[in-house]
């Protein structure tokens, strides 16, 4: 329904601006998914995408690396996964590689938590690359913070680890926009939450991830990058990338 009834705006904004929200998830699709393969290439092999949702990246990288002794674990709450699993094809569905589990982020321990996903999914000797796409701005900022701490103390263990997300900050295009202000009012009420903007800027960004515990943080404005130039020159991002090493 969200998708439908956007369409008309999206074609003005297309219009105007050179982009809409299609586009920019486009760009956040595939960027996320370039920064997969490079951290594959370098040797990571164990991969766990939380809340994966309707995500297609764990069966285009399995497919990509067949040699890479890849693993690639989705996990999302119940009813997703066995609504992805039901439509999985008997031969994904027997692919020892493909993980597919239960997790919720706000549960601290026991059944579902991340702690029981990762120590039973991912070897701590073996680098893990950990993916939440579409999930930061659909919780309060203490929330998710509190979330990329416990994150990052069970990464710490492992020889490498990095997480890649996506982040939609507060820039100035939401209050100068009505059709912006509109858009976020519609996903607010669709979704029957609020969807807080964090943050002003990369800096912010950067501080914040950091101050959970991060070493190395990366924030990246799509619009510099080669997926985001196939957009055109117009075509302004509204949300930044972030990889975190530990």
């Amino acid at each position: 329904m969200l998708y439908q009834a956007q369409r008309p705006f999206g074609w003005v904004s297309q219009q105007i601006y050179g982009s809409n929200l299609e586009s920019m998830l486009l760009v956040r699709h595939q960027s996320l998914d370039d920064m997969v393969r490079a951290e594959i290439e370098r040797g990571t092999c164990q991969i766990v995408e939380i809340a994966s949702g309707l995500s297609g990246r764990s069966l285009r990288m399995l497919e990509s690396y067949p040699d890479h002794g890849l693993r690639y674990i989705e996990a999302d709450l119940p009813r997703m996964i066995k609504w992805k699993r039901d439509r999985l094809t008997p031969a994904q569905k027997q692919d020892p590689r493909l993980t597919l589990c239960d997790l919720n982020i706000l549960r601290l321990n026991g059944a579902m938590s991340l702690p029981a996903v990762l120590e039973q999914h991912v070897d701590p000797a073996r680098p893990v690359l950990v993916i939440t796409e579409g999930l930061v701005n659909y919780f309060r900022l203490s929330v998710i913070q509190d979330f990329w701490a416990r994150l990052q103390a069970k990464l710490s263990v492992y020889p490498r680890s990095t997480y890649l997300f996506e982040i939609w900050p507060r820039l100035p295009a939401y209050t100068e926009s009505r059709m912006l202000k509109l858009g976020l009012a519609a996903i607010e009420l669709l979704t029957r939450q609020r969807v807080p903007l964090h943050f002003a800027d990369e800096q912010e960004i950067a501080a914040a991830m950091k101050a959970t515990g991060f070493r190395q943080v990366q924030v990246i404005n799509p619009d510099e990058s080669e997926r985001g130039r196939q957009f055109g020159a117009l075509h302004k991002s509204l949300f930044r990338l972030v990889k975190a090493e530990n």
